[in-house]
């Protein structure tokens, strides 16, 4: 989803998508209550980030989750998604037109956009802020979304100066070369090749339109400290009123919203570093929404108020192929295999999830029925015969001193498992560890449990950790956000430095494909990538959640997410 490069801890964002996605069984009409004056007409929502505040409210550096959503109700993007996952205009008045001759999209932008402060929000307004998110000053880790934009990867990976400013390469700027506004209303990106997928990933906050005037005065890096200043400050459905880095963002409506006026006047996020916090106050009366810690997943199903859906999202161990001993196969493969996922998603984490083999989760485009794990089978259940087996060829090669059937695993390469500090997702990594040590007994393997945001920063780090746990949501309903964005040639999000030459070509061919055989070259390619490891595919997630009745119109979309025109409608009643 969206978040994504959207990486969110696997217990996490159970908690987030029920907190944000609130209604499906829940909306309809006010019945017999009373609809809440709008004064009262404030929802409050709980972000389950394991730490007091999010990462970033800049659209150009959203890399997780949980960001994501302050941001995407905040800043404007030209195109963003329906209720079914389908591109639709936003910003822009209509549908871009496409001229295949050129490969180029003409956008034409809404008269009279304004930001809060009365600033107009117009063509040169997105070429600034795509120019801005792909520009190597501004240091975004996830520009990939838009590399189909000619020159983008050229641009984006030269060198900035010292000054902060000052580009060190041939290529200066985006705009007058790939993107180009012929006049205030028209703005014009070329590609550099066909891309099926380029619209969907435009949709992503790095495409939002972000503000030249707060930047310029206060800094690329501290102007978003500014954005309480004189009332509040935003370009979309909201504006941000409060964000005290102390656990609270409060964004309240944007008085100069070109469209429908959303019914909530505010929305209260609060920030937690549990879920069980998070849920108490749902049961105390303190949020409007709330979502049960694995513990107390059963006793929360019984509740008259509970919801359940599917959700598109995979939590994954990352093995760091460039580091021993997960730069062997054999390692990987074993590692993988010794896994009873089965029991990790039905017992260790109540049935919170279901056990997968996969990179591209069932309900997306592309969903490969036929894929088998790196075993040859379909099972998730694991085999842990044929794990150990590998470890002993690998130990008996690699491992000074080893001998098969002994306890000589201690001699291999340490591994350290790096991992959000979540209750729930250290009860995991301890379970799945000791499965790791009944297939290898004496390996030495510890884990080192941090908080979610000092976990991405690590992992995007030059020195990224030697095995890490994270997830992926859906951005778009499209295969290439689930391979192409994490294993192909170049990919910033290959945070695992996988290298599958194969599947690479395959994933090339398919991101390029107008044609009906994409899925099937996209289904290829993840069958190379999950039969040499380039995730530990654990699970793919659930979305659960309690919500009063008094909460209506929320619904989720086919990813999971509540769209821009469902913001417009939810609304509250009396209690």
């Amino acid at each position: 989803m969206r978040l994504g490069s959207n990486k969110f801890t696997v217990s996490g964002v159970l908690v987030l998508l029920g907190t944000l996605a609130l209604m499906v069984g829940g909306c309809g009409s006010a019945g017999g209550s009373s609809v809440l004056p709008d004064s009262q007409q404030v929802l409050r929502i709980p972000l389950v980030v394991t730490d007091i505040d999010i990462k970033t409210m800049d659209p150009a550096l959203d890399a997780d989750y949980y960001s994501y959503f302050p941001i995407f109700m905040t800043f404007p993007n030209l195109v963003t998604l329906d209720q079914n996952g389908n591109i639709t205009p936003w910003a822009a008045a209509a549908m871009p037109s496409f001229d295949s001759s050129i490969n180029t999209y003409t956008f034409q932008v809404r008269p009279g956009l304004k930001w809060s402060d009365g600033t107009p929000i117009d063509a040169n307004t997105f070429a600034y802020s795509i120019n801005r998110s792909l520009s190597p000053c501004t240091g975004s880790g996830v520009t990939y979304y838009m590399y189909a934009i000619k020159d983008a990867q050229a641009f984006s990976t030269q060198t900035c100066g010292s000054d902060g400013v000052t580009i060190k390469g041939k290529i200066q700027s985006l705009i007058g070369d790939s993107i180009t506004v012929p006049d205030s209303l028209t703005l014009k990106i070329q590609l550099s090749q066909p891309a099926p997928y380029f619209l969907d990933g435009l949709s992503y906050p790095t495409g939002d339109a972000q503000p030249q005037q707060l930047i310029q005065q206060f800094g690329t890096k501290n102007w978003t400290s500014h954005l309480t200043d004189n009332g509040g400050f935003g370009g979309n459905l909201y504006k941000v009123k409060v964000w005290d880095h102390k656990g609270n963002l409060d964004l309240v409506r944007n008085t100069n919203f070109w469209g429908t006026a959303p019914k909530l006047r505010e929305v209260d996020f609060h920030i937690y570093k549990t879920a069980d916090a998070e849920y108490a106050d749902y049961l105390d009366g303190k949020l409007d929404q709330g979502v049960a810690p694995v513990a107390q997943y059963k006793t929360s199903k019984a509740r008259s108020d509970f919801h359940e859906v599917p959700f598109l999202s995979i939590g994954y161990y990352q093995p760091n192929w460039a580091k021993a001993p997960f730069n062997n196969l054999d390692v990987r493969q074993a590692f993988d295999l010794a896994l009873d996922k089965d029991v990790l998603a039905n017992q260790v984490n109540a049935g919170t999830e279901i056990a997968t083999n996969h990179i591209v989760p069932q309900g997306e485009p592309g969903y490969d029925t036929s894929l088998v794990g790196p075993d040859g089978s379909a099972s998730t259940a694991g085999n842990t015969a044929d794990a150990t087996k590998l470890m002993d060829t690998y130990a008996t090669a690699s491992c000074k001193g080893y001998k098969a059937g002994s306890d000589q695993f201690a001699s291999c390469p340490a591994v350290t498992l790096y991992d959000s500090n979540s209750p729930s997702i250290v009860t995991s990594d301890q379970a799945a560890v000791q499965m790791w040590q009944t297939a290898f007994p004496g390996y030495p393997i510890k884990t080192q449990f941090v908080d979610f945001n000092t976990l991405l920063s690590l992992i995007y780090s030059p020195n990224a950790p030697q095995i890490f746990g994270i997830g992926w949501v859906a951005d778009y309903p499209d295969p290439q956000d689930w391979l192409s964005l994490q294993f192909g040639t170049g990919a910033i999000n290959n945070t695992g430095s996988v290298v599958v030459p194969a599947a690479n070509t395959l994933m090339t061919q398919a991101d390029q494909d107008l044609g009906s055989d994409r899925m099937s070259l996209y289904n290829q390619a993840e069958q190379l990538l999950v039969t040499n490891v380039a995730w530990i595919s654990l699970a793919q997630g659930k979305t659960f959640y309690n919500l009063p009745t008094y909460v209506h119109n929320f619904q989720f979309s086919a990813l999971g997410v509540i769209t821009l025109s469902t913001w417009q409608q939810i609304y509250l009643t009396g209690h």
